[in-house]
């Protein structure tokens, strides 16, 4: 939409607006207009039809409200703090991000690893994880994540929270889970290494600007934009590497195998319905929460009532 002119095309992007605001408040995190802009549902608008459209929004009895620069749902003003609160968290944990990010992608068979969730926002709790979404080289994803286990569990003994719950290979990059939240998740993920994967995972799911079209669809690359961060694992990617030859031997195969038939037991013996997992010969994706189906739910309601005054 080149511009905003008619009432209706208005009324689009003003629907449009309120429900990215009320997206983003399920995460208790306000927006400022270009993230508006940014996360326009559906709808592609100038960066003028969507002030317009909050202006609209945000006058006499209208759903939202613009405070210090952000724009809310009305009577949820408060958020404001709480984001910058958040944000605060968030700029002292992106340094041992990037640097862990580093340090995983760097093991045998890692091909990019990039942030998700709520530090990919800058929206993290003091006692936040760090959510990593890794690709790997196909055929040695499940040893792959093993490695990646053992390094997550070494550090965490110095209270490094990292979580890098969704590792996929080179041949599962398009992905079928196409709803809003997950368009939300390859959006705003953030590449720490493997920039060239990167392009590819956001080429091959060019579904998302169906979702989000006004997100750009590629992000910078932010290899250069932290200061390496001290910390314990790189004697273990360094042994990791020594043995990256004989894990691209039949023996390495047969240990994927194994490892793979043994996670996959263990895993969905002692998990409950409504889960979000997904195993397979190229996907561990371990979100056991039904974190995606609470978050749609949550959304759904904020925009009934809305859309009803209840």
């Amino acid at each position: 939409m080149a511009s905003a002119t008619t009432f209706s095309e208005l009324q689009a992007v003003r629907q449009a607006a309120i429900r990215a605001i009320a997206y983003a408040d399920v995460f208790d995190y306000p927006l400022d207009a270009a993230q508006v802009r940014r996360y326009l549902h559906g709808v592609a608008a100038t960066g003028a039809a969507t002030t317009r459209a909050l202006e609209q929004s945000t006058g006499p009895g209208g759903p939202l409200v613009h405070h210090e620069g952000f724009y809310a749902l009305r009577g949820r003003e408060h958020l404001v703090q709480e984001r910058r609160r958040r944000a605060g968290h968030a700029t002292r944990l992106w340094p041992v991000a990037v640097w862990y990010g580093r340090l995983i992608a760097k093991l045998p068979f890692v091909r990019m690893v990039a942030v998700t969730g709520s530090l990919a926002w800058d929206n993290v709790n003091a006692d936040g994880d760090i959510d990593y979404l890794v690709v790997t080289e196909p055929d040695r994803l499940w040893v792959c994540r093993w490695m990646i286990a053992v390094l997550t569990e070494t550090v965490r003994l110095g209270g490094v929270p990292l979580c890098p719950n969704y590792v996929i290979s080179e041949r599962a990059l398009t992905l079928t889970d196409r709803n809003l939240y997950t368009a939300y998740e390859l959006a705003q993920m953030k590449p720490i290494a493997g920039y060239e994967t990167y392009r590819q995972v956001r080429e091959v799911n060019s579904w998302v600007q169906t979702f989000l079209p006004n997100t750009p669809p590629l992000e910078p690359s932010p290899e250069e934009r932290w200061p390496a961060h001290a910390g314990m694992g790189t004697q273990l990617v360094r042994a990791a590497r020594l043995l990256e030859p004989v894990l691209r031997t039949k023996v390495g195969a047969a240990l994927e195998r194994l490892e793979m038939r043994y996670r996959i037991r263990k895993w969905t013996r002692h998990e409950a319905n409504g889960t979000e997992t997904e195993y397979g010969l190229d996907c561990c994706k371990a979100h056991t929460s039904a974190h995606k189906a609470k978050i749609l739910v949550a959304f759904a309601e904020r925009v009934h009532r809305l859309e009803t005054g209840e």
